[in-house]
């Protein structure tokens, strides 16, 4: 699922929005506009297991997923060299 979303550059601190594709991504890599300087995103802390159970006639069942919830702004951090 694509999504846009609102970045905040480790180098020049100015923030912009880019759309990216966040599902099943663990880390993004990012360009700031303003001062091209190349970003990494982790978006690891942002996700968390999900569980739905459905209830029916059958023995339960269960799906596992995973949610993203996202702050405003997402800092980025340097990239290793």
């Amino acid at each position: 699922m694509k999504k846009r979303l609102t970045f905040q550059c480790w180098h020049c601190n100015r923030e912009y929005s880019l759309t990216r594709e966040v599902e099943g991504q663990p880390r993004l890599l990012v360009e700031c506009p303003y001062c091209e300087k190349e970003g990494v995103v982790d978006l690891a802390p942002f996700r968390s297991e999900a569980v739905e159970i459905f209830k029916s006639v059958d023995p339960p069942r269960a799906r596992a997923g995973q949610n993203l919830t996202l702050p405003e702004v997402i800092p980025t951090v340097q990239p290793e060299e």
